[in-house]
This record gives C-alpha cells, sequence and structure tokens, in this order.
C-alpha cells in the first residue's frame, strides 16, 4: 500500500515537472535576472543572455577576441556581462561620462582603464582598454553625470 502512494507521487512529481519544462523551456529565465559567472565573480544579468545587452550582437565574438583578455573574460557571455556591470557601476559611482549629440555613452575608469562606449538605448557598443592616457579626453560630447539621472 505505501508503495503504491510512493509510485503516484513519482509520477505526479515527474508530471509536474514535465509540465513546468513545457511552460518554461531550457534558457528561458521568465524574465528572471540571470547570473553569469565570469572572471570577476556572478553578474546578474536583468533578462536572460548577456547577448542581449551588446548592440549590435554579430559583433560581439569579435570584440571578445580583440579586447576579453583586458577583462580577463572566459567567453563572450562574460564579456558582454562585464561591460553590463561596468555601465551599471559607473552609474552608481559617477565615472568619467559623455554623451555624443546622438545619445552614445561613453565611460571611462581611470582607475583600471576601461573605457566602454554605449548606444542610446542603452546597448553595448565596445569596451575595452585602450592603453592611452589621454584617449577619453579625446573622445568627442559632453561631460555628463551620470548620477544624476537617479
Amino acid at each position: 500500500m505505501m508503495q503504491r502512494q510512493v509510485i503516484k507521487l513519482i509520477i505526479f512529481a515527474v508530471f509536474a515537472g514535465a509540465m513546468w519544462l513545457m511552460k518554461n523551456p531550457a534558457g528561458d529565465s521568465g524574465g528572471a535576472p540571470t547570473p553569469v559567472s565570469g572572471a570577476r565573480g556572478t553578474i546578474v544579468m536583468p533578462n536572460g543572455s548577456a547577448r542581449e545587452t551588446w548592440g549590435r550582437p554579430e559583433t560581439l565574438d569579435d570584440h571578445f577576441a580583440r579586447h576579453g583578455g583586458d577583462f580577463h573574460a572566459k567567453d563572450a557571455e562574460d564579456y558582454a556581462a562585464q561591460a553590463h556591470a561596468f555601465l551599471e557601476r559607473a552609474k552608481a559611482s559617477g565615472l568619467p561620462a559623455k554623451r555624443t549629440g546622438d545619445g552614445e555613452l561613453r565611460i571611462y575608469d581611470p582607475a583600471s582603464g576601461a573605457f566602454a562606449a554605449y548606444n542610446a538605448n542603452g546597448t553595448t557598443k565596445t569596451f575595452f582598454k585602450p592603453g592611452s592616457p589621454g584617449y577619453f579626453d579625446r573622445q568627442e560630447g559632453e561631460r555628463v553625470d551620470l548620477r544624476a539621472g537617479r
């Protein structure tokens, strides 16, 4: 009698799990933040893949190949996640930033030497360490205080 109840419970659990998987396919976070583990620990992405934060996803692999080593990124996903986290950190800490006439945002971290450009919609355009101390100063755009938007 007890075995039948256990078997029924197992069958129910398998059925319920299958129904849940049908509603939530693998990789679909259902809008919940997605953690991405990388060289700098775990970065929580707002929705789904870090690739979604990259302005032109078809260029991400090339950018990672050229600049991922600057940030010890383990793969393109980690590199994109770090670029997104850089933007969020810049907003919170007020890193030096400039905005161009078309809305592009350029951010520089003097401590790490990291530079990033973001499209007007907030997606990443590029993320790297230029190696030239005056690189940010030579960028077009008006200085902006990212903390002012809070």
